[in-house]
């Protein structure tokens, strides 16, 4: 995981763009950009942390998931409750997933790399092919408001720590390999 400026992530965000083909010409041409309002965003992160409220331990909101050529590109709303240092890092890693998580509120520990013993496989409608298991030899990071952490496909992740009482971060995904179902209108709660 690399913690980004927002700069950096700028930088990124429009490398990714060009690297697609600006979100595929024709599509920009035809319908214009996909824009999240900040209400929107805003709504969903109210609804994540109501969800969290309602005894969800994770709140994981689809905004949009949608086509941009050859490939598809995500952006959810995920919430967590706080997490305390327990021995044992466990996580996930995503097999056809490149994910940005860009953190908008509060601070943890993340644990990242490193290897799965008694790799569990699954594969889930949300987010296709799964791994998960403990993880060993990963590298421990702070995370906190603001802060960009990169994780691409097939490395396992997880939360070793959230400090707060919840974190919320914009994951946005990279899926090549178009195994999310498309989502094109906004959020349905």
């Amino acid at each position: 995981m690399k913690v980004l400026s927002i700069l950096s992530m700028a930088k990124l965000i429009l490398a990714i763009g060009f690297g697609v083909g600006v979100l595929v010409p024709s599509l920009a041409q035809e319908s214009g950009a996909t824009i999240m309002t900040k209400k929107e965003v805003d709504a969903t992160l109210a609804q994540g942390l109501a969800n969290l409220a309602a005894g969800r331990t994770i709140s994981d909101i689809v905004m949009r998931h949608i086509g941009v050529g050859d490939g598809n590109i995500g952006v959810s709303v995920v919430q967590r409750s706080k997490v305390e240092d327990n021995g044992v890092e466990t996580g996930i890693a995503h097999v056809n997933l490149d994910e940005i998580y860009y953190i908008v509120s509060g601070e943890g520990t993340m644990i990242t790399g490193g290897e799965f013993i008694d790799t569990q496989t699954s594969n889930s409608s949300l987010l296709g092919p799964m791994e998960r298991g403990e993880i060993r030899g990963g590298i421990l990071q702070k995370v906190k408001p603001g802060d960009i952490a990169i994780i691409p496909k097939g490395m396992p992740h997880g939360w070793h720590q959230i400090d707060t009482d919840t974190i919320s971060y914009i994951i946005f995904r990279g899926d090549p390999d178009k195994v999310m179902q498309i989502k094109a209108t906004g959020t349905d709660f």
